[in-house]
């Protein structure tokens, strides 16, 4: 029974974080229906700015990060992380105007591997201590599972940005979001300042994927070049899929899922000492596979 507590508890850490870069996944592709490959980039980026604020802007070196710069560091990395999305959708995304998708999830690929470059060429390809908001845990009442303060962070701030999306999408500049997404020369006729929000929507993204890419260094505190997208992006993009890809909750939803079940394969794959190589990314390429074939919508989602 503690097994299956504690793959839970640890599922939803994960599956907290692959819903924040989910969330960041589904808003752009609402807005402008292009799938952003450089989500995960849009968090590491930002979490390496938060660390530099923190051991005070050196490169070179291991130096202990200051926690006491640590919320400073967080709004830091928000800000950066907004300004990389809107950076990207008019540096890259407006000037190929109605280019195939295909086209401009090659182009975003594109966007994260040149900032995975600059990464390992500034910071070099090693890990670095990143510290977490709280430390310590508690046990839970009648089991012996420790949970992590932190996974309560993670939580407490992915149910905040859905309540904040929520409020959003009902307040008239969320409306006039949606009705770009659905018809956007529609929306323009009556006023509505299409680029705007679609920029607007990018630069959400990008920010949700900083509070993703600082949040998710603290997991293993450590932060190296590509984290977010090398751990959290492909779950997180599986997660937006189970969940339907045009559907907010279900980018929420999927994210839990897919945090469930990369842990309990971790889990079974230790219990029974099998020889499988990447349990968590076979287990989540699986679930992508049997969604691709059973339900391409998603549970949530719509056909388009």
């Amino acid at each position: 029974m503690e097994t299956v507590i504690e793959v839970i508890v640890f599922g939803l850490q994960r599956g907290a974080i692959f819903g924040l870069v989910g969330l960041g996944l589904a808003l752009v592709y609402k807005a402008t229906r292009i799938l952003n490959f450089a989500q995960g980039e849009l968090g590491t980026v930002p979490a390496f700015a938060a660390l530099m604020l923190m051991i005070g802007f050196e490169s070179s070196g291991d130096k202990a990060a200051n926690r006491g710069l640590l919320l400073p560091a967080i709004v830091l990395a928000v800000v950066i992380g907004a300004a990389l999305g809107v950076a990207l959708y008019v540096a890259v995304i407006r000037p190929l105007g109605k280019v195939s998708p295909v086209t401009s999830l090659v182009a975003t690929a594109g966007v994260a591997l040149l900032l995975t470059t600059l990464e390992l060429n500034v910071f070099e390809a090693r890990a670095r201590r990143f510290p977490r908001p709280v430390n310590g845990g508690f046990r839970l009442i009648g089991t012996s599972v420790i949970v992590d303060w932190h996974t309560v962070v993670i939580l407490a701030v992915l149910g905040g940005v859905a309540l904040a999306l929520a409020a959003f999408f009902r307040s008239a500049p969320g409306v006039a979001l949606l009705a770009t997404a659905d018809d956007p020369f529609a929306a323009e006729l009556q006023g509505v300042p299409v680029e705007r929000m679609r920029a607007m929507a990018w630069g959400a993204a990008g920010a949700l994927g900083a509070l993703a890419g600082v949040l998710g260094a603290g997991v293993f505190e450590s932060l190296t070049p590509g984290l977010v997208t090398s751990t959290f992006m492909i779950p997180a993009f599986t997660g937006v899929v189970l969940g339907g890809i045009t559907s907010m909750v279900g980018a929420v939803v999927g994210g839990f899922a897919l945090g469930i079940v990369s842990q309990a394969a971790i889990q079974i794959v230790t219990s029974y000492n099998l020889d499988v190589p990447g349990p968590p990314q076979l287990a989540v390429l699986l679930v992508l596979l049997a969604v691709l074939l059973v339900r391409p919508q998603g549970l949530l989602g719509r056909l388009a």
